[in-house]
């Protein structure tokens, strides 16, 4: 069975429904079928045979009555880091940047309207985040999303408000179209975003675009960590100039990828 949805196109909902599965799987981290019927909404015998289907095909373990996803999805995910140029362009600055700074240091991409943590570079101060590489994020409430945004074309933007909103995270999240546009109008005067607390109160942010000559935008390096943190080294330090510096090189990078 297929079912019309808005860009024109058809869905199969037996492959929504194993999606879903699988997603609250992973979320999960492992779950039996009563706790999988009530995450996904579907009945215990539509989970009951998704989850045979999954495992007969290598995808899903099986222990005791519990069900996890199977390392089969390693060789994906992997796949999937090493074939994005970015990950390779990245890899190097991001971890020299979180040495010299103690920080973590975050390279993200866009996709389908959402950024996409690509890399992350681990310094001796890094806060614990349950943001790791392949976690998807909103454009509009992070500093690499923001650097992003801001080299969109306005048109872009709009496709990705109707489509994502602007839900809020914290009670300092742009929630509307007008702030967020002056915000983005600041980010490209001065180079680079900020968030203060919102996506998680008390975490703040800085990010820089990584740009194409011809301006496409390739993705956004960003630092995140404690608030009293980051603030006393934005005043400090040349922490703007050292993350504009990582931004350049990965651009370089990309350019001789």
């Amino acid at each position: 069975m297929t079912t019309a949805v808005t860009d024109g196109g058809s869905r199969i909902e037996a492959v929504v429904k194993t999606l879903d599965v699988l997603e609250a799987l992973w979320q999960a981290e492992g779950a039996g079928v009563t706790d999988l019927t009530e995450r996904t909404g579907l009945a215990k015998s539509t989970v009951h045979a998704h989850l045979t289907t999954l495992r007969s095909k290598g995808y899903v373990v099986q222990e005791g009555d519990e069900y996890r996803l199977s390392l089969r999805f390693l060789s994906f995910g992997e796949h999937v880091k090493h074939a994005e140029p970015l990950y390779a362009a990245s890899d190097g600055p991001i971890d020299k940047f979180a040495d010299e700074t103690g920080e973590r240091v975050l390279c993200s991409t866009h996709q389908n309207g959402l950024g996409t943590v690509i890399n992350i570079g681990e310094g001796p101060r890094s806060f614990t985040s349950d943001i790791d590489i392949g976690t998807h994020t909103y454009l509009h409430n992070s500093a690499g999303g923001k650097a992003m945004l801001a080299h969109f074309s306005e048109e872009r933007v709009d496709e990705i408000i109707d489509e994502w909103g602007l839900p809020a995270f914290s009670e300092k999240t742009i929630t509307d179209r007008e702030t967020l546009s002056e915000e983005l109008e600041t980010v490209r005067d001065e180079g680079v975003a900020y968030t203060r607390g919102e996506y998680l109160p008390g975490i703040n942010a800085i990010g820089a675009p990584i740009l194409d000559t011809d301006g496409t935008v390739y993705g956004a390096v960003s630092v995140a960590g404690p608030q009293h943190q980051l603030e006393n080294k934005w005043e400090k330090t040349d922490f703007q100039d050292q993350l504009l510096s990582t931004a350049n090189t990965i651009e370089v990078n990309m350019m001789f990828s």
